[in-house]
């Protein structure tokens, strides 16, 4: 997926995101049906779960607002038969869905109690459902040949940095956002992935400033 020249490529770039937010939404049905059954466990494993779907729908929000107001106006002209319409008519109906889970999420509250855990699986499945079909059209479109055809890597590196500052400025609150984004990958992805944020970020605003923050979340993110 990441080019051996580590050139900028804004198809692995797109790529490497919708990993992280599908394997997000597959944790989130996993674990959302396996607390129905069993209840949580403690609170710091609720906390925990209700921060890491807080962080999930703030991560895909940002993400489709990027791709909104930044990466289709600069394709449209260069990539002119793509669906634009169909995908940014997903987008809404991705917000629409959001919503509900947030406010569901508020209900994860009160101990021992699992209120709210039918509506967010509910919520999420009708999200994954959403997701797949979308994430094939992009991906089927934005390819790595496509976009090598209209936009050189000087343009790439130019579109794939303002993506990545407008996403770290929408992703908030950014101490759940950015240790989501990076830990539902692994290897060379989350490298490359922590590559693409500042260095402040990785270096010590995720591991010291913001550890206790996003700590409960551990137990749902890949070591």
């Amino acid at each position: 997926m990441i080019p051996n020249d580590n050139l900028p490529d804004l198809a692995a770039d797109l790529v490497r995101i919708h990993t992280v937010i599908s394997r997000g939404l597959a944790v989130g049905l996993e674990k959302g049906a396996e607390f129905q059954r069993t209840g949580f466990p403690d609170l710091a494993t609720r906390a925990g779960f209700a921060d890491y779907l807080l962080a999930l729908t703030v991560v895909l929000a940002a993400h489709h607002l990027g791709e909104d107001e930044v990466a289709f106006p600069a394709l449209r002209a260069r990539l002119p038969s793509i669906p634009y319409e169909r995908l940014a008519a997903d987008h809404q109906k991705a917000a629409a869905l959001i919503d509900p889970l947030r406010q569901a999420l508020n209900q994860l509250s009160g101990e021992g109690k699992t209120a709210g855990l039918v509506l967010l699986v509910e919520g999420l499945s009708r999200l994954s459902e959403l997701w797949g079909p979308h994430i094939a059209v992009e991906e089927q479109y934005f390819s790595r040949p496509a976009l090598a055809e209209v936009m050189d890597m000087d343009e790439q590196g130019r579109l794939s940095a303002a993506l990545g500052k407008h996403n770290q400025e929408h992703a908030t609150p950014g101490y759940l956002a950015l240790p989501f984004v990076l830990f539902n990958l692994e290897g060379r992805e989350r490298a490359a992935m922590a590559a693409a944020m500042p260095e402040m970020v990785t270096g010590r605003l995720i591991p010291t400033v913001w550890k206790e923050q996003w700590a409960p979340m551990k137990p749902f993110l890949l070591d």
